[in-house]
This record gives C-alpha cells, structure tokens and sequence, in this order.
C-alpha cells in the first residue's frame, strides 16, 4: 500500500455531493442553470451563439435518435470543437451510448487499433467535417456505420426542439423528473474512452468514468481557477482529454462562458477570436500557444488575463517571453489523459480551509483538491521523501478506472486506487509539484540518469534553434555495452557530432551526457499535437546507428 507523502483534503473533498451525481444530472442542472445565458460561441460557425436552454433542448432531442442508430455500446464521434461536436457528446450520455471522440489525424493503423480496441461500429459526423478530414487525412478508417449528425438534426421536428428548451426554464428538478433523469446512481461506470497519444507505442484507450470527470470539473471550480466572468477560447481537439474536459465537460456543468474554434492551428481566426469575444482565457499547449508569439500583437490579447498551458513541459524561457508580450498571464499546470486530466496549475495564493492554492516558479503549482501524492523510487517504489526526485503517484476521484481490455497496461499503472504516473517529480512540503520530465525521456548511463530535454534545451540555445515552430533536433537513446545505454542525437541540421559535443561543452554539459551517436533524418518525428513521436525517435536511433 503507498504511502501518501501530502495530502490535499482527499477524505473531506470525498464527502461532496456532487460526486454521487450522475453525469446526466450534473450537465442538464448545469445548462438548465444558465437557461437563459449564451455560454458557448462558435467562432467557426459565422460566430453563432447558443444559451443553455438551446444546447441542452438540441441534445436531448439527438439523443433518442442516436440510440435507434447506435450498433453497441460505443458512437464514435469525428467532429471538431463546435456547437455539434458539444451537443453529440451530451446527446451520447442522455441516450445512455458512450461518446468516444476520434482521433482524425492518426494514420490508418492507429486509427483502426483504436476502432479494434473500443469495439467501434458506429460513428457520428458532419458531410463537411468528414470531406475535410479525408482531404487531409486519406487512410483515415470508417466505422461499419456512419451517421450525419446535419441530416439527423434536420429531421427533428423544431416544435420538439422549442418544447424542450421551454421545459430548461421551469428548472433542473422539474426537467430531470419529466425526462427521467436520475439525480444520483452508479457513477463509476465508464462514460468516455480517450485514447492516449501513442507517444510510445500503440493509443491505449484510457476509461474515464462519470465520476472521474464531475470530480475534475468540480476540483477546477473549487479552485476557483476561472473568474465569474470568464471568456473562455476553446480550440484544442475534444479527441484529446484536456480539449475534452474543458471544452465539452466544464461548459455544461459549470456554465462557462466559451468561444469554440475548430483548430489552433488557425491561428488568424484564433487571434481574432480573442480580439472580437474579448476573451479572457487561453488554454493550450506550449507549442500551440507559441503561434499567438509569433503572429499576435499585444493590443490584439489585451483581454488575456489567464493562459493555461499544459500537455507538454514549458520550455526554458518561454514563460518570460509570453508575460513580457500579454499582461503577465502564464500559468503552467500539469495533467494526464489516466487523471481527466488536470492535476494541478499555478493559482493566486488562497486558502479554502482543507486546501490551498498557490504559485511557485520551476513548479506546476499545488495538487487540486482531493488528490493526495507519493514520491516514489523507480526501481523499488518505496516512499522517499520532499525534494527528492522519483516516480509521481497520485489519489483522487479523478483517477481513471483502468485501460480498456489491457490489464497489463492498467496493473503496470494503477496499485490499487493509486496512479503511478511515468514522470519524474519532486514535492515540497507546502504541496508544490515540480515535473522534471517523463522517465522514458531519461537515460540511465553510468548508472547516472541523463535527461534527454535538457540536452535538447542546450542544443537548442547553441545553435539559436529555440522558438522555432518545427524541432529540428531531438534526443533518444539506444542500448550500450559499456555505459547501459548511449544518446543518440537526431537531427535535420548539417551539422556532425564533433560540432554538438563542442557546443555541449561549452555549455558545461557533462561529458557523459553527450550524445554517442548522430542520425540525420529528414524531419523530427511529431504526434499531431506538436509532441515528440518518443517511439519513432527510438525506432530510428536503433536502426540508423552501428
């Protein structure tokens, strides 16, 4: 049994009532909440705009529909952030079928392992939606069965749909009994499936429960992480959980303000988004966030009072870059797809009685409520102390059920209710994480853990490589006889490996952490959404080194 090292009111946030809800009440008490409010904006649909009552009468209608068209217990979704790809998700959880938002930039045999592994026979689209996505993605797979959610909506009667949204005004209790919601049940069953990044092999398709992704919206409400008067931008693929959760989830459940776009890529529309909605939050990933750097001017985010970014680690310096251009508003958290995903992001110090909130340089702020955190050795997982650095275990009701069909997988994560995650961490006694990057980014050589970004982070500056768009170098490793194991540097630079231990030196890396190897590619492998590809970078520096 692990040890917790900190608590953050595991037991006492335990006792809220929101988490023996269901997730159908908690998103028809959300939207029927705010009725009458225009919560969500659709940028990329002519900037139409949607109050409760309208969004939640849409889905309710849907959902009957989606169940006579539904071949099991799974409908795939392939529909970006949008007023649709929002309303087939809730339309999905009222019609008791589980929302499992595709992934449509994944090549054709990931994309057909994920269908294979949630049993995916049904999917759910727009003709547009899907003619761009086949544009840009060919070999992207069909389900058995596809449905039109533009075709299904024009059929539904718009008397039907008027009589619903009438039914959000007389309130939650009176809409949940008319309909035959239940307030509460078994909200651990699965509600989602998110397939993981496939960084380092196959997607595995992570089970978020009901539970899991009321907690987390809870535990961002609580930590009073958005002002009440929060403009919301929304652009990060809903395939992915951080998208998801606040994107689909925190919208309905909490009433939050949002602009919705299809992409961060389009970074103009993005732009003028933020300009035209006066939005107040961002929240992205440092590589999508690094396009408002290069294009945005300052008069364009004078709104912007909070960007969040996680899915990836903050590289060095770009912090002091965003807050010297908008009004000082990074905040970096941490999260994962088996957490629902946020963990925790740097807040105003405040003290809510059994928590705390707080900011710390070099740190990703303090655990969310509820959770409680271990450190632990990774080769014996034994409990080590503050400061030092080991394995990040975490507790909490936003800790996922397991990986579907993959018990290996799931044992080689979850002990117990616990989730020992893969990153490398240290904890301070006033609950302050520091993530210090993902094992596998590490090697052991010499029996001393080398660290793989910050060889990257030294290269990088050398050669006046760092804030561009595309990574022109990366690290990966490979095994050796005499050291254990041997970096390898991979790259699209002409340069030769005399020239990277020489910029390394003067850089005062240690000589054993300069790379053995050099491998010239023509692009560094990337997953869509702008990570390393940690499996390709490792397949390529086994098989292009002697």
């Amino acid at each position: 049994m692990i040890k917790k090292l900190y608590d953050m009111g595991y037991e006492e946030f335990a006792k809220r009532d929101e988490l023996r809800r269901t997730l159908s009440h908690a998103l028809t008490d959300g939207l029927c909440s705010n009725a009458k409010k225009t919560i969500l904006c659709d940028f990329s649909a002519d900037g139409r705009s949607y109050t409760g009552a309208q969004i939640l009468s849409t889905a309710m209608a849907l959902a009957p529909r989606l169940k006579e068209l539904a071949d099991g217990p799974r409908m795939g979704v392939v529909i970006p952030p949008s007023f649709l790809g929002i309303v087939c998700n809730y339309a999905c959880i009222f019609a008791g079928l589980k929302p499992v938002n595709l992934n449509f930039t994944l090549g054709e045999f990931a994309a057909k392992s994920c269908l294979e592994t949630g049993g995916i026979k049904t999917s759910v689209s727009a003709r547009p939606v899907l003619e761009k996505v086949l544009k840009a993605n060919p070999s992207f797979p069909a389900t058995e069965r596809q449905i039109d959610i533009l075709e299904v909506l024009s059929e539904i009667p718009r008397e039907e749909i008027a009589q619903i949204a009438d039914d959000t005004m007389e309130g939650a209790e009176s809409f949940c009994e008319k309909y035959g919601i239940k307030k509460y049940g078994d909200n651990e069953v699965e509600a989602t499936l998110v397939f993981t990044s496939g960084s380092e092999g196959a997607p595995k398709a992570a089970i978020l429960t009901e539970r899991n992704i009321i907690a987390n919206c809870l535990q961002i409400k609580a930590s009073e992480v958005f002002a009440p008067d929060e403009v919301l931008l929304a652009n990060l693929p809903i395939f992915h959980s951080f998208g998801m959760l606040f994107e689909v989830w925190y919208l309905a459940i909490h009433g939050q303000e949002t602009v919705t776009l299809n992409s961060p890529l389009d970074i103009k529309n993005n732009i003028r988004a933020v300009r035209e909605k006066r939005v107040t939050a961002i929240i992205g990933s440092p590589t999508f966030l690094r396009a408002y750097i290069k294009h945005a001017a300052p008069e364009d985010m004078a709104t912007v009072r909070l960007a969040i970014a996680g899915a990836e680690k903050t590289p060095h310096g770009f912090h002091e870059l965003w807050n010297g251009l908008f009004n000082n508003s990074f905040r970096e958290g941490y999260g994962l797809t088996e957490a629902t995903p946020v963990v925790g992001v740097n807040l105003a110090e405040k003290d809510f009685g059994y928590f705390s909130t707080g900011s710390r340089k070099g740190a990703i702020g303090k655990l969310f409520p509820g959770m409680q955190a271990a450190i632990l050795d990774p080769n014996s997982l034994e409990e080590l102390g503050f400061g030092e650095q080991g394995l990040l275990a975490l507790r909490g009701p936003n800790v996922f059920a397991g990986y579907l069909n993959n018990p290996k997988a799931t044992a080689s994560v979850l002990h117990g209710d616990w989730l020992v995650t893969g990153d490398l961490s240290r904890l301070d006694e006033d609950g302050f994480v520091y993530i210090d990057g993902r094992l596998s980014r590490f090697s052991k050589i010499g029996g001393e853990m080398v660290p793989h970004t910050t060889v990257e982070s030294a290269l990088n500056k050398a050669f006046g490589l760092t804030g561009t768009d595309v990574p022109t170098i990366a690290i990966s490793a490979r095994t050796d006889e005499s050291k254990g194991e041997a970096l390898v540097l991979l790259t699209t630079m002409d340069i030769n490996l005399h020239d990277a231990k020489e910029a390394l030196r003067r850089a005062g890396i240690s000589n054993l952490w300069h790379p053995k190897h050099l491998v010239k590619v023509d692009a560094i492998p990337l997953l869509p959404s702008g990570k390393l590809n940690l499996k390709k970078l490792s397949d390529l520096a086994r098989e292009h080194t002697a």
